[in-house]
This record gives structure tokens, C-alpha cells and sequence, in this order.
């Protein structure tokens, strides 16, 4: 697992603010949500500026600016295009929320979502960056066999015990899902499948519900979406 470089990091630390806050990203909010000098911060946001990365608006407001935009629609074959119309499918025969999370690092990130219809529902929030574990996705992403640097850093990251985080990823791979039951949100449950492209696991979907509704229906669950996922012509893990 490659180390951060600092450079980098503050970079992306700073695209991802603008994205996730856009009414809100002003200089001193960027400064503020990276706990860093406004002075140190400015120079990486005017260097971004005038990359076209970022545009100041109206009011000393930063948003995405043309070079991103390019570089983001020039992935026409994004993996929200290709795992969304699957995603709506599991959505409606199963009634829970559908999430697709992401890694970005050592951290995942959920980056689309298809809503349950009921009127109490799991929404959780898109692109930002949250531990790996213990989300049901986090669990996917930590229990593949390409990942056992990540599975350390997170260790040291939230200061985790070794044998209580083996037993659980053990079960992972043996029954081939993750689950999180009420550790991240009290009361709800979410169980996540991993999805490959190619040889390598590309992402993770959850699907995730109020415990009453969600619990006693895990294996179903499973069940259905990787049905619906091999329908579609996608591999889940």
C-alpha cells in the first residue's frame, strides 16, 4: 500500500470539500474543514484556480471549474452509468436503499445511491469520506486478499484489535458478504456485496434499511442481488 504524499493529499482533501460543500466552500470554510492556515491553504486553491480545477464565484465561493468538469466527462463509461440501472433493480425488488461505495485510500466513499420508497429509510451521505470499517462495504473492501496492507493501516487508524477484526473478515469470506448490524447507525442494518471488473474488486454495493425491516432477511437479500447482479452481467464477489 503506497504511502500518502502530503502535496497530494492536501489537494484532493481540497477538490473534495468543493464537491461534497459547493454553496459553502469559501477560503475560510476550506481552511476550516482542513484544520490548516488560511495562508497555507490559499496557494494550493489559486494554483488550482488556474489549472481550471476551480472557478471563484460570486461572494469569494469556489466550484468545480472547467478542467474538472472535463476530466470527469471524459469517463464516459463511468462506473455509476454502468452499475446504476442494476442498482434501481435490486432498489425496487428488495425495497431498501442501494449504495456504491468506492475506496479512496484508506477510506471508502459512497458515490451513488438509489433510495428506498419507504418514508423511513437509510440516506446515507455521498462523497464523503468515512472509515472503512465497521461499514458493511468497508468489511468487503478490508476482506480481500489483495488488501491485507489496508487491513493494517485501518488497525492503527482506529486502533482496532487484531483478532476481533480477523474473526469478522473470516466470516466475510466465508459466507461472501459483509454486514454492519446497528455499528455505524443504531437500528439500522446493511449488508454489502463486492463487485469485480476484470480480475479486481472495482467497488462494493449495500443495500441497508431499518433493522425490523432489514434483519431477518439477510440471506434473502444476498440472494436477490446477486441474481439481479449476474442478470446484468455483473460479477459480485
Amino acid at each position: 500500500m503506497p504511502g500518502k504524499h502530503k502535496t497530494v493529499s492536501r489537494v484532493v482533501q481540497i477538490l473534495e470539500f468543493v464537491v461534497a460543500s459547493p454553496d459553502e466552500a469559501t477560503l475560510a470554510n476550506i481552511a476550516d474543514a482542513l484544520a490548516a492556515p488560511r495562508s497555507s491553504v490559499h496557494g494550493f486553491v489559486k494554483g488550482l484556480e488556474a489549472e481550471g480545477y476551480l472557478v471563484e464565484t460570486t461572494g469569494g465561493r469556489y466550484v468545480f471549474g472547467l478542467g474538472a468538469h472535463t476530466l470527469l466527462a471524459s469517463q464516459s463509461t463511468s462506473l455509476v452509468e454502468l452499475v446504476a440501472p442494476t442498482m434501481r433493480k435490486i432498489r425496487d425488488a428488495i425495497g431498501e436503499t442501494v449504495t456504491l461505495a468506492v475506496l479512496a485510500g484508506t477510506d471508502l466513499t459512497y458515490v451513488h445511491s438509489e433510495p428506498s420508497p419507504e418514508r423511513i429509510a437509510y440516506n446515507p451521505e455521498m462523497y464523503t469520506r468515512r472509515p472503512l470499517w465497521p461499514t458493511s462495504c468497508g468489511k468487503v473492501f478490508l476482506a480481500h486478499p489483495d488488501n491485507e496492507g489496508l487491513i493494517d493501516q485501518t488497525i492503527i487508524q482506529l486502533g482496532l484489535n487484531r483478532s476481533e477484526l480477523d474473526s469478522e473478515l473470516d466470516s466475510v469470506r466465508r459466507l461472501g458478504y459483509g454486514k454492519n448490524v446497528g455499528e455505524t447507525v443504531a437500528a439500522v442494518t446493511a449488508v454489502a456485496l463486492g463487485l469485480t471488473i476484470g480480475a479486481n474488486l472495482a467497488a462494493a454495493i449495500s443495500i441497508g434499511g431499518p433493522h425490523a425491516r432489514v434483519a431477518d432477511r439477510l440471506e434473502t437479500i444476498i440472494s436477490e442481488t446477486r441474481n439481479i447482479m449476474l442478470a446484468d452481467k455483473l460479477t459480485p464477489l
